[in-house]
């Protein structure tokens, strides 16, 4: 089986590194010092039990750089605001048997690509991992949680049978898997935490000690998170019951310096999420009609202005 993992941060650069690691048949996309620094050196990840391990043959590639060789399962781990940016490659690497999982921070990411490579065969995913780049070449796994989340709504697993053998490479490599026919629902589940954290923490800016353990910010975190189970509940999505209690303990495991790259990308004036993360829940509670007070007031904080 062959892997193209597209994007070498926090998500991608592990999926792609635990996958190499095990000496699966990987690819990874990366640009810049990043990937020049994996090219010359391997990729190095620190993992959450502080153990290092480095994968010095691990192929790394630009988008440029990959010509017309075709893959079986691709992974899409790219910033939502990218994602323009490599449906051309998507159109070039894979074909109509391929399994592509975006795994992003966005409930519509899988709908654009579907309109727009409809010959294409595309689900729907989302990632549990904290981790982010803390250097060229370098990964820091907060975390031990590392779960990939993915499935093609309203259909059986037994459609596609490259999926049996895709997790079982995953689970080889240490990366939790787990199939959703109701994938939405789950996609809003993971969600909640990257939405509701990146909030507080893009907001207050502050890392996860502060919102674990100061009030006033641990209650902004609870309040956004009640509001997501009512635009959940409202939605129908199936996991809206259990946003507040899970994520509580999903906040209190982290790091106490974690914060999300939304909070990282902030003060270097780059293109962020806020429209996937925030300005996309308030358009949510307007569309269902919903009350979502504390993220309209950090909406219209960060630009909002629908």
């Amino acid at each position: 089986m062959k892997y193209l993992v597209i994007g070498a941060g926090g998500a991608g650069g592990l999926i792609g590194g635990f996958l190499a690691r095990s000496n699966f048949d990987v690819t990874l996309v990366a640009r810049g010092e990043h990937l020049a620094a994996i090219q010359e050196k391997g990729l190095t990840i620190h993992l959450y039990n502080h153990e290092r391990i480095t994968i010095p043959d691990i192929k790394a590639v630009s988008l440029t750089e990959l010509g017309r060789e075709r893959f079986e399962v691709i992974f899409v781990c790219v910033k939502a605001y990218s994602i323009k940016e490599i449906i051309p490659v998507l159109e070039q690497v894979a074909d109509a048997q391929t399994i592509i999982i975006p795994i992003l921070n966005s409930m519509e990411t899988g709908n654009i690509l579907r309109a727009t490579l409809p010959h294409k065969t595309i689900g729907d995913g989302c990632i549990y991992v904290t981790g982010y780049v803390s250097g060229p070449g370098e990964i820091i796994q907060n975390n031990q949680i590392f779960r990939v989340v993915y499935g093609f709504a309203n259909q059986s697993k037994a459609n596609y049978p490259l999926l049996e053998t895709m997790e079982a490479d995953l689970r080889t490599s240490g990366i939790e898997v787990q199939y959703s026919a109701d994938i939405f629902s789950q996609i809003f589940k993971k969600l909640a935490f990257t939405s509701a954290f990146a909030s507080v923490g893009g907001y207050y800016q502050v890392n996860a000690a502060a919102i674990q353990h100061t009030p006033e910010y641990r209650e902004e975190f609870i309040r956004l998170l009640r509001e997501l189970e009512q635009i959940g509940q409202a939605a129908n999505y199936t996991t809206s019951a259990e946003i507040v209690e899970n994520n509580i303990v999903i906040l209190d495991g982290l790091a106490s310096e974690f914060t999300t790259s939304f909070q990282k990308d902030l003060p270097l004036n780059k293109p962020d999420e806020r429209e996937q993360l925030i300005f996309d829940v308030v358009r949510m509670a307007q569309k269902y009609q919903v009350p979502a007070p504390t993220y309209l007031k950090i909406a219209q904080y960060f630009g909002y202005t629908g």
